[in-house]
């Protein structure tokens, strides 16, 4: 499988499901807690704080890694942390709420969603969360995000994305990595999963792209199966992964990948 193409973290696709916006109505570690990962990031917490975003306090006991410092999820200016912690997700939890707790006009949002807790906190224009969830040897895993809603217009445009009958778009992705420029949608559609790979192969190969790569993922006891595609077309490739909704069509997911753009989203 195509490496540029990562499966997200669960917490991270969890968050994304959050937006835009069920979240809406969400609306310093101490010295020796911070891992040399997350030391690294304090430089990169200044430089957030110099543009106006508000700090991310990162978690206690943890190692924190960028997901994406420069990303819009359906049009909304986002910047997302991933960690994985030694601390338990009640302590997790009881931090962000503590912390979010002084100098804000009301209490942070604690809820669960899925098996998840979500720890919310409004900052002017902008909605921070923090996701958690249990992990190996009673640690905590999830994703920290920070998004500037207020004043932000909503786009699930699939742009020249060709679509299916009846299908919509859940969710626009955009964002910049190193030498790439990176644009994820999320797309549900009434028609099943071999019916939307034979389609998106025609659509495709019609419009000059090259299929470079597919792997069929067979079903399991437990559900699962589809498949996963790759187009290729000068400096860009069409990345798929389609598989069987829960009670009937398809989720697709296409991720187009750009090389060589210019400077970020943000």
């Amino acid at each position: 499988m195509n490496r540029q193409f990562r499966p997200r973290a669960r917490a991270l696709v969890l968050w994304f499901s959050l937006l835009p916006f069920q979240a809406v109505p969400l609306l310093g570690t101490a010295p020796g807690l911070l891992s040399a990962a997350s030391i690294a990031l304090l430089a990169a917490r200044s430089a957030l704080a110099s543009e106006d975003w508000p700090e991310l306090p990162l978690p206690p006991k943890a190692d924190v890694q960028w997901i994406a410092q420069s990303m819009r999820v359906s049009g909304i200016p986002t910047r997302v942390l991933q960690f994985q912690s030694r601390a338990s997700r009640a302590e997790i939890v009881e931090y962000y709420r503590a912390y979010w707790t002084g100098g804000y006009p009301q209490k942070p949002s604690v809820r669960p969603v899925e098996d998840s807790t979500v720890v919310g906190q409004k900052h002017g224009p902008y909605l921070m969360t923090v996701t958690v969830r249990d992990a190996a040897r009673n640690g905590s895993q999830g994703v920290i995000a920070v998004a500037r809603f207020a004043g932000s217009t909503i786009d699930r445009n699939p742009g020249d994305f060709p679509m299916m009958p009846g299908a919509q778009v859940v969710r626009v992705i955009e964002s910049d990595d190193p030498g790439q420029h990176n644009r994820e949608l999320m797309v549900s559609t009434p028609q099943p999963p071999e019916s939307v790979l034979q389609f998106y192969q025609a659509s495709f190969q019609n419009a000059g792209w090259q299929q470079i790569q597919l792997n069929e993922i067979p079903r399991t006891a437990r559900g699962g199966g589809g498949s996963f595609v790759v187009f290729a077309l000068g400096d860009s490739q069409m990345q798929m992964a389609i598989e069987p909704a829960k009670d009937k069509g398809t989720w697709l997911i296409a991720n187009r990948v750009t090389k060589d753009t210019g400077p970020g989203l943000l």
